[in-house]
């Protein structure tokens, strides 16, 4: 029987995100809190012989193929551990999405983390988690996160992980209007509106590093500079912002370049009753998901 390995790919947040600059490279420097959420996405690896082959389920329309992260991260992996052998092992891949795509909570790096710890318990490579971290940074900027947290700041293009501890409330009602958002577009858009400059860079970064809010300040004024630009793009996120408020969420916010929004409540039976008020009247998407103490990989 051909061993298989089992893994959990949760969601994350953005509890805190301040874009402060564009890098050389293109991207853009950030600073930001970002929290596991438990929302998966499930992965089942199985050892082949030298293939990597993929199939996704639930209905999702996403690419099986080398565009897909998960495919990639496989192959990166098995360059790496492998690179100068006869043979390879190889591996057959299932993923199970739930996360939703182009949704601002990190489902496809998430899931490429997944496949690396999975893959490296699956062939036995005993890489420690920061070897993983540096090639997962090379598949995408939200991969380290996933590697480390569950709740941890990341600086640089996102690819910088500082372990924190979480305090608050215990859940989450995260709320999808359904519309797909593409990351770039909305770091660009926002680039254009403020005029940020390469050259704005360095004063900026150590500004903000020098006065990096805690987390209690983070708790009580959350802040996204993306909200801004997305939430004019599609004003029907506002509308959920005001429906999130009036059911007795806290901290509500845009995660990441959205467009999903997130609410804090203390209870499950307050957030469960929150959900179940959008599910009754409004064509969004909406989970109710505990805010993460350990990483579940």
């Amino acid at each position: 029987m051909k061993k298989t390995v089992l893994i959990k790919a949760p969601a994350k947040v953005n509890l805190y995100l301040k874009v402060l600059g564009r890098r050389e490279d293109g991207y853009h420097e950030i600073l930001s809190l970002m929290q596991m959420v438990g929302l998966y996405d499930f992965i089942a690896l199985r050892e082949e012989w030298s293939d990597v082959r993929l199939t996704i389920e639930n209905g999702f329309s996403l690419p099986a193929d080398r565009s897909n992260l998960v495919f990639r991260a496989a192959e990166a992996l098995q360059k790496a551990a492998f690179q100068g052998e006869a043979r390879s092992k190889g591996v057959s891949i299932r993923l199970t999405k739930n996360i939703p795509i182009a949704a601002g909570l990190g489902g496809g790096s998430s899931d490429a983390a997944a496949t690396l710890i999975g893959l490296n318990r699956l062939w036995g490579l005993r890489w420690p988690r920061e070897r993983l971290a540096r090639l997962g940074a090379t598949l995408g900027s939200d991969v380290p996160f996933f590697l480390s947290g569950p709740t941890a700041w990341a600086s640089g293009r996102g690819d910088e992980i500082e372990p924190a501890t979480a305090n608050g409330p215990g859940w989450m009602v995260l709320v999808n209007p359904g519309i797909a958002v593409s990351t770039a577009w909305v770091y660009q858009a926002f680039s254009r509106k403020l005029g940020l400059t390469k050259s704005d860079r360095e004063i900026t970064i150590n500004k903000f590093i020098a006065h990096r809010p805690s987390l209690r300040e983070i708790y009580h004024r959350p802040h996204n500079d993306l909200e801004e630009v997305t939430l004019e793009a599609f004003p029907q996120l506002t509308q959920i912002k005001k429906k999130l408020l009036g059911l007795g969420g806290k901290g509500i916010l845009m995660s990441g370049s959205g467009p999903t929004l997130f609410a804090r409540f203390s209870e499950y039976s307050s957030a469960k009753q929150a959900a179940a008020a959008f599910e009754k009247k409004d064509s969004v998407k909406v989970w109710v998901a505990r805010i993460l103490r350990r990483s579940p990989v």
